[in-house]
């Protein structure tokens, strides 16, 4: 009885569909007056009278445009009816009924329905746009991949994540054709033409971990993750490093493994004491080749007694 009271009392001081200050052209009856609720539940509606969002707290507390909530649940809703996009917890957050934005602090964690999580220390929630971002550093993880950053922008339903800076990005797992290379399949060997296939060990598809200064953008709906300035992969011990101002990374639909990599802009690729320069190549996960485009130069050192010498094109 007392939590109906409290939710008629929420859907008074709000004006009932335009509750939490959904509509940006609302009326909303503003107080200097104190107001405390406990235990409350309240939700906000699109002009078609679907559901786009719901609050519920343990605490909430009022004070003219500045509300202030504690042990907060909030889910939001996408274009489908009643189709839950994402639902945020925290410890406490902040409304500002005059601009639609909400500050959540402290233990945030956000699910999506398609099995993204984010942990972070504050987000930031804007009703209006349908945007949450933080200015802190943020954790997102999805499938076999981890990505680490400061400063994020997405869409509620995670489907594209962007990173600004400081990004690490760590993907787990191997594809069929790592099974297959460690059962003692060939590698490849560098070609004589000018686009020649540097040693497929530079890279792999086996634990990768790529760090870019950023900005790095994660599109999860095509299956791609983007990297800017910077921007290396290192693979396991035996796989050597790649560099390079940009590099793609394009994932299988199916296996959510790593397809390919593109890289673009002084690519640098390191294993062992071997190291080949290029404008850009493509590491291909099938085959676990790298093809260098653009005036690509190997740089060989062959192992003691092997007679051949160092190259240097």
């Amino acid at each position: 009885m007392a939590r109906i009271f409290v939710l008629c009392l929420a859907l008074v001081v709000f004006q009932s569909a335009a509750a939490f200050g959904l509509a940006a052209d609302s009326k909303i009856a503003s107080t200097s007056e104190p107001q405390q609720m406990e235990d409350f539940n309240i939700a906000g509606y699109d002009g078609k009278g679907e559901k786009t969002w719901e609050v519920e707290g343990a605490s909430m507390d009022m004070a003219g445009n500045d509300v202030k909530i504690s042990d907060i649940t909030a889910h939001l809703y996408g274009n489908e009816k009643n189709k839950e996009n994402m639902v945020l917890t925290a410890d406490r957050g902040q409304f500002d009924r005059a601009t639609g934005k909400v500050r959540l602090e402290d233990n945030v964690r956000a699910v999506t329905d398609t099995g993204a999580e984010l942990t972070t220390s504050a987000l930031d929630w804007s009703q209006k746009d349908q945007i949450i971002s933080s200015d802190e550093k943020v954790n997102i993880s999805r499938d076999n991949v981890t990505a680490v950053g400061e400063g994020l922008e997405a869409k509620p339903d995670m489907k594209v994540a962007k990173f600004e800076k400081d990004v690490v990005v760590t993907m787990q797992g191997k594809s069929p054709a790592s099974s297959a290379a460690a059962e003692g399949s060939p590698e490849g060997s560098p070609e004589g033409s000018p686009e020649g296939a540097a040693d497929s060990k530079s890279a792999g598809p086996g634990k990768m971990t790529i760090t870019c200064d950023g900005p790095m953008e994660l599109d999860y709906e095509h299956q791609i993750a983007t990297f800017e300035k910077n921007v290396q992969v290192t693979g396991d011990a035996d796989q050597g490093s790649m560099v390079s101002d940009k590099m793609t990374i394009y994932f299988n639909n199916q296996t959510k493994q790593m397809d390919r990599i593109v890289a673009e802009g002084h690519v640098k690729i390191m294993r062992d004491e071997n190291t080949s320069y290029s404008d850009s190549a493509v590491f291909t996960a099938a085959d676990r080749k790298v093809v260098l485009t653009g005036r690509p130069h190997l740089e060989i050192f062959p192992e003691e007694g092997s007679g051949l010498p160092n190259v240097s094109p």
